[in-house]
């Protein structure tokens, strides 16, 4: 990664780490950190991971134990005043994420007064120019592990309508990011292009976006996209001094999982640019 490139994303995200460090006890939300470092919240965690190592709430486990540390190095209370004075529920789940992160106890590292470390190939990348897709989608709630339905219900109704013989592509817009969203919450859109049709409720229209779009192609598994998206985040965009557009990276499936083996998989990831 050029030294400049770096430098740039690092002041920006550092807005957002300082304004995280100031509300360790109610963390600002998504919306607010993306604000900071001026990025659309759509990528702001895979970012955040790619400069830190880390989630945000990994970030915020760990700068709760970095201040517990210094009030316990420092006298600072009992060990319960200072979980609770670094935002832990309890005691002990304040010593068990303690340990975790340091390797010792509250107590111990109070006695011992020694802070632990803390741990401070790019892939193929094809720069395309886009036109717009237009797609009818789905809207999926929750566990991807439903997604399946979710298509079914999708492609039955194309089938009934008489749609499917103007197929153009499949496609999977995911609205979170499942490291940083609980499960429940999860919001993805089960896409088909099938050119300008009318379709009913529950079933929407939407517009994929044109211009330039970055293409990294995946083969295998799709338990392993969101990885896949983590390195097109972290090992390319970040290096490139490209910045992302205001949507989601989304995926373009290429064949059919009913009667494709896993391992011969191929999905197309896109991620739009900004101009």
């Amino acid at each position: 990664m050029q030294d400049n490139t770096l430098d740039r994303w690092k002041v920006r995200f550092s807005k957002a780490a300082q304004l995280l460090t100031e509300r360790l006890d109610d963390p600002p939300p998504l919306e607010e950190l993306a604000a900071a470092a001026a990025i659309s919240p759509y990528h702001f965690h895979r970012f955040w991971r790619a400069l830190t190592g880390e989630t945000v709430s990994q970030s915020v486990l760990r700068l709760r134990i970095e201040a517990s540390q210094q009030m316990l190095a420092s006298g600072g209370g009992s060990v319960t005043e200072v979980a609770m004075a670094s935002g832990f529920g309890t005691p002990q789940s304040f010593a068990r994420a303690f340990r975790r992160q340091t390797g010792v106890t509250p107590t111990a590292f109070r006695e011992t007064t020694t802070a632990s470390a803390i741990p401070s190939g790019a892939p193929e990348i094809e720069i395309l120019e886009r036109d717009r897709v237009l797609v009818v989608a789905l809207r999926h709630s929750g566990d991807y592990f439903g997604l399946n339905k979710t298509y079914g219900e999708l492609w039955s109704w194309a089938d009934k309508a008489g749609f499917l013989a103007g197929l153009q592509g499949i496609y999977g817009i995911p609205l979170d990011d499942p490291d940083n969203v609980p499960v429940s919450d999860l919001r993805y859109e089960a896409c088909l292009a099938l050119g300008v049709v009318a379709p009913p409720p529950p079933f929407h229209l939407l517009t994929l976006p044109g211009g330039e779009t970055a293409r990294m192609r995946h083969h295998g598994s799709y338990a392993g996209l969101e990885e896949a998206k983590q390195r097109m985040v972290e090992d390319w965009l970040l290096p490139s001094g490209r910045e992302p557009a205001d949507h989601p990276i989304y995926s373009h499936f290429l064949n059919d999982p009913d009667n494709t083996a896993e391992a011969d998989l191929i999905t197309d990831l896109y991620l739009p640019l900004k101009a």
